[in-house]
């Protein structure tokens, strides 16, 4: 049987999947958090309240930005819709 070759969206998905990293959702005050980790320096954060449903995502190119906005967000409260220019200090 002959294998059949890759198509180019086959070999970029591939190559996107090599470059990254994720994990399990986790609960933070009220907030669910998925990590993903593309090339070992980007950061994707996906943040979901766990009462009223808003999803926010953040993108960071440094590991420290993205800590310090987990920590600016799990402050605030998941029960209150956020206003899209919520921003760390």
């Amino acid at each position: 049987m002959q294998k059949k070759p890759l198509t180019l969206n086959q070999v970029r998905y591939n190559q996107v999947k090599s470059d990254l990293k994720f994990w399990s959702p986790v609960e933070r005050n009220g907030w669910y958090i998925k990590f993903s980790i593309s090339k070992d320096e980007k950061v994707l954060l996906i943040f979901v309240s766990a009462y009223t449903c808003q999803t926010i995502i953040r993108y960071f190119e440094n590991e420290n930005d993205a800590v310090k906005y987990i920590n600016f967000l799990c402050e605030k409260d998941p029960s209150i819709l956020l206003q899209g220019n919520e921003n760390p200090a």
